[in-house]
């Protein structure tokens, strides 16, 4: 008999998201093809040059496979939240401009 393994929860990921919650960063933020980032809870579209964005983590993801970067999110409007992503976002950012030119 073959045991399949199922994946397990990102324990470390999801107790430092939880951590982020109860510090007031409550939304979630998405980034948009166009590099820009949407609130999942509001739906409100953000350049980023209207935010702050800070780096504060990088947690391997076990379920994915993959280092996850947190980061925190503050707009200009007050909505704190997290984005994470599998790289940094300046980074991210860099690339695609260096692709566009």
């Amino acid at each position: 008999m073959t045991k399949t393994l199922k994946p397990k929860i990102n324990s470390l990921l999801t107790k430092r998201v939880t951590q982020l919650h109860q510090a007031g960063y409550t939304s979630d933020f998405a980034l948009t093809k166009g590099k820009n980032l949407r609130s999942l809870q509001t739906e409100i579209e953000t350049k980023p040059f209207a935010t702050t964005i800070k780096l504060v983590d990088q947690i391997y993801d076990r379920l994915f496979l993959q280092y996850k970067y947190v980061h925190t999110v503050e707009t200009d409007n007050g909505e704190k939240g997290i984005l994470l992503l599998p790289a940094i976002f300046f980074q991210l950012v860099a690339r695609q401009r260096a692709v566009a030119v």
